[in-house]
């Protein structure tokens, strides 16, 4: 039986599932959306990290070092991109996305991570005792990406007031201050909170620029690179427009 047959059988175990589901990494990615890791074993961590680990062996990884110093923008898969952090856009949980093979950035980054990732975050959040307010962040390790680390950022739910600009401006702002305190050299963000969070993203756009371009400037001791990666076409151009 090999890594991903394995890992299938004892991910369907943990979680009680009873029919076969196949030996597919679809199958394999589904079932870390929906597994909590509170007791697995050692060996499944082992045989998770090669699944992913030779899933990644047929990937282009884009290196930031290949960037030019200062603010860059990248269209793309931001967990094939090699740097010193890239920005996971959470909820509030700070726990990934369970819903099944979902395509939204945190079932990506936590997915091609692996378990390891909720399994931080819960003890995380378990120390800290309450939900994640927004604007803030907070750093695991990236385990089987091509990053280092991992920023965990909780973006506003757009409504439309004052605050979720301020709130989505202070994201930028946690995200880069770490960075820097860390001695980071490069920080890759998404377009946080346009997504399913409804930020509309001409006007975020505008924040994150406002944001990274003020700290650059007055704050900046050791970030030398601030990629932005952006999925779609509409968005890359959006950025391109405003800078």
């Amino acid at each position: 039986m090999n890594d991903i047959q394995w890992c299938i059988d004892y991910l369907r175990k943990v979680n009680g599932i009873k029919e076969g589901v196949g030996y597919t990494f679809a199958s394999f990615r589904a079932l870390l959306n929906i597994t909590m890791p509170d007791n697995l074993t050692e060996e499944f961590y082992q045989r998770q990290d090669k699944v992913i680990q030779e899933y990644y062996l047929d990937k282009r990884i884009t290196d930031v070092s290949n960037f030019k110093d200062g603010i860059s923008l990248h269209k793309g898969d931001i967990t094939l991109i090699k740097a010193d952090a890239i920005v996971n856009a959470c909820n509030s949980k700070m726990l990934g996305c369970f819903v099944p093979g979902h395509h939204c950035i945190d079932n990506a980054i936590h997915s091609f991570a692996g378990l390891q990732v909720r399994r931080d975050m819960i003890e995380m959040m378990s120390k800290q005792g309450h939900d994640e307010p927004n604007g803030q962040v907070k750093v695991s390790d990236a385990y089987n990406l091509p990053c280092r680390y991992i920023f965990h950022t909780v973006g506003p739910i757009y409504s439309g007031i004052h605050r979720d600009d301020i709130d989505l401006f202070n994201c930028y702002y946690s995200c880069l201050k770490k960075a820097d305190e860390m001695g980071f050299q490069s920080i890759v963000f998404c377009s946080l909170s346009t997504g399913v969070f409804a930020f509309p993203i001409e006007k975020a756009c505008k924040i994150a620029i406002k944001c990274v371009r003020s700290y650059l400037k007055d704050e900046n001791k050791n970030i030398k690179k601030v990629i932005f990666d952006l999925f779609s076409a509409y968005d890359y151009e959006v950025y391109k427009n405003n800078l």
